[in-house]
């Protein structure tokens, strides 16, 4: 089984589930984090060498880690709202364990994953406006001139004058329009500083080059189309 795991309006998540569905053979399922996190019954096993959980989901299908042969992890949030009748203390308490848990469960997985979480996502790296900037500069890829000062630490998302170009990497791998060899192996350098397999590379044209806009874990799978459908698909295939 592939299995993705998304929140229930997550439109490009259930769009990549039909495209990748008529590329394996493995069956590809997708599950959110409410039916996780609210099954009837979970039981994870952890040793120093092996790591297995099994989840009874509510509508009785069982949902076992050991069928799972590759993720896709879209996850944004923890679920919380069957907490809110808590205390705010109690609340933010269970709340927190519920993120250590998903956080533990997404990683324990030793099979191909797209994307890894992070500690400061369960979606995978999601560094600050600055640090995308700064790692745009390392990797060499154009970008607009940038104030900083304590009054505004973060950079503000710019919005484009025109057209945005969006370009994937994944496994040092640039999808997406033809580009200029150095630029190509700029957004290959970024995406390692990024420290994500798959990663959303945004520029906006400007006087003949392409400028660094935004990047993103989150992909937008439908803009990539056929050729990032394919990309995933080996890199999800054992």
């Amino acid at each position: 089984m592939i299995l993705i795991v998304a929140e229930p309006g997550d439109l490009a998540a259930l769009w990549l589930r039909t495209q990748l569905g008529r590329r394996l053979a493995n069956p590809v399922e997708v599950v959110t984090p409410a039916r996780l996190v609210y099954a009837p019954s979970i039981l994870q096993r952890l040793t120093s060498r092996h790591s297995d959980a099994e989840f009874r989901l509510s509508d009785g299908k069982t949902l076992r880690m050991s069928a799972v042969q590759g993720v896709i992890n879209r996850v944004r949030a923890v679920p919380t709202a069957h907490l809110h009748a808590a205390d705010a203390a109690e609340r933010d308490y269970a709340a927190s364990e519920l993120h250590a848990f998903l956080l533990g469960w997404l990683a324990s997985f030793d099979c191909a994953m797209l994307n890894a979480p992070a500690p400061e996502s369960l979606s995978g790296p999601s560094p600050s406006r600055l640090s995308a900037l700064h790692f745009a500069a390392i990797a060499g890829l154009s970008r607009r001139r940038t104030q900083v000062n304590t009054k505004e630490p973060q950079p503000l998302e710019q919005t484009p004058m025109r057209g945005t170009v969006v370009h994937f990497v994944l496994d040092g791998q640039v999808i997406g329009p033809l580009l200029p060899a150095p630029m190509r192996d700029a957004m290959i350098a970024f995406a390692r500083l990024w420290g994500s397999r798959l990663v959303q590379v945004e520029t906006v044209a400007d006087d003949g080059r392409n400028e660094f806009a935004t990047a993103t874990s989150l992909v937008d799978f439908p803009a990539g189309g056929d050729a990032l459908v394919r990309a995933i698909a080996r890199a999800l295939s054992p």
